[in-house]
């Protein structure tokens, strides 16, 4: 399984939607507590809709990605802020910054594809702080998935985070939920 992370659908960089990569060991669920790493430095999260794959996608056009997307889901990313601006500065890969175990959330509960539609809302210690339309998304997810498809094979459980509009400091006692239309898809603790 690939997790791939979308970086400028919220910015005007590129012309086609760019991405970095991911491993499955990236993945914390069922809720969990996110505990900070004491090696990294400053932690930013950013939330996301999450998209799930579930059939294998090559060179797929626009008008068919819908079948290649079986659910949606939230996810939270954490990047290493400092260490990834040092990085890009140097020109070295980013992976130490936003790859590390446990750095992508992701939800258990998964909506159908007409969930995004109402859009998502990030909440920290009972404050909205972000909120996710897919009206504000530079790339369609139709887009982003027939993008991805031309770049890589697309296979069934790949997980696609959308990219965020804004970036939050994670701070030790905070609360984070995330809300798809209604649902509330996330809830776990910093520590």
């Amino acid at each position: 399984m690939k997790l791939i992370n979308i970086l400028n659908n919220y910015t005007d960089e590129g012309s086609a939607p760019l991405f970095y990569l991911k491993a499955d060991t990236a993945l914390l669920r069922n809720n969990d507590a996110f505990y900070l790493p004491d090696a990294l430095g400053r932690i930013v999260a950013e939330p996301h809709i999450v998209l799930r794959v579930s059939r294998l996608a090559k060179c797929i056009g626009e008008r068919f990605a819908p079948r290649c997307i079986d659910a949606v889901m939230g996810g939270v990313t954490f990047t290493a802020a400092d260490m990834l601006d040092d990085l890009r500065r140097r020109g070295l890969p980013w992976d130490a910054a936003v790859g590390y175990d446990h750095s992508s959330a992701l939800s258990l509960e998964v909506l159908s594809r007409d969930a995004m539609l109402e859009g998502a809302r990030f909440v920290v210690n009972g404050e909205e702080q972000v909120r996710l339309s897919l009206a504000d998304m530079r790339f369609t997810p139709d887009r982003v998935v027939s993008a991805l498809s031309e770049a890589m094979t697309l296979r069934i459980g790949d997980l696609i985070y959308l990219g965020s509009p804004q970036s939050i400091e994670v701070k030790a006692g905070d609360n984070y939920r995330l809300f798809i239309g209604e649902h509330e898809v996330l809830n776990f603790d910093i520590k």
